[in-house]
């Protein structure tokens, strides 16, 4: 499947020692690239060519303001395309077409959703839905909203959906050289859990299986008298 996400955000020290962890458990020498804004691709269905770094207008992407913003998130809707592919146009060299939203949205587990702010589409997420996990395919948010909550609040809205009887974790392909990426990710619970070697099929380079597991919520602890009296019937 083709996956895509845009996040962007500064790189703490402490980040910088977990990717060297990250590094040595890969196992291999390969020098991994920062950039504000990088892109991520894999294995396009629709088209030959993909984006396997931030592009130049990602890399040139000025400093927003940084004040949250509170979205409302809902199903995409077809009259939400050209403010999606207005988005998905502005944050990748090689972007979706609209062809390619309507051909993967029509597959029966594929859902898209947007983040609304107003009256205004500021991002949207196309993901999976699996017997057992939900795989995002293509995640963006609009510049000028990056570095605002926004992104946050989709990935939310995803772990909303999960349970411990059905779909128990999320799933996704980032790209080696997508720093900004793994760290958006890590921040909100996803771990690295396998090296896929040469996964893309236009670059040599490796992606990283990220997951998010849910963990049930821990029932609250009874008094011991309560205990017995429960036990008693």
């Amino acid at each position: 499947m083709f996956l895509t996400l845009v996040v962007s955000g500064g790189v703490s020290s402490r980040d910088q020692n977990w990717l060297s962890r990250l590094k040595e458990w890969v196992g291999h020498g390969k020098r991994i690239l920062v950039a504000a804004g990088d892109g991520v691709r894999h294995n396009a269905p629709y088209h030959a060519t993909n984006n396997f770094g931030p592009t130049r207008k990602e890399a040139a992407m000025s400093s927003f303001p940084t004040q949250q913003v509170r979205v409302h998130i809902r199903w995409m809707i077809r009259r939400d395309m050209e403010e999606v592919l207005s988005i998905e146009q502005h944050s990748f060299e090689f972007p979706w077409f609209e062809e390619d939203f309507i051909r993967c949205l029509r597959q029966r587990n594929c859902i898209g959703m947007v983040a609304e702010h107003g009256e205004r589409v500021v991002g949207f997420m196309i993901y999976e839905l699996h017997k057992t996990r939900l795989h995002i395919l293509n995640f963006a948010v609009a510049p000028e909203f990056r570095r605002r909550d926004v992104g946050r609040q989709m990935v939310d809205k995803l772990v909303s959906k999960l349970s411990s009887q059905r779909r128990t974790r999320i799933t996704l392909e980032v790209r080696e050289t997508n720093l900004p990426a793994q760290l958006f990710f890590k921040q909100l619970g996803f771990r690295a859990t396998m090296v896929l070697r040469s996964f893309y099929e236009d670059s040599p380079e490796d992606a990283y299986m990220m997951q998010f597991r849910h963990v049930p919520a821990a029932l609250p602890e009874l008094p011991a008298a309560n205990r017995i009296d429960r036990l008693a019937g």
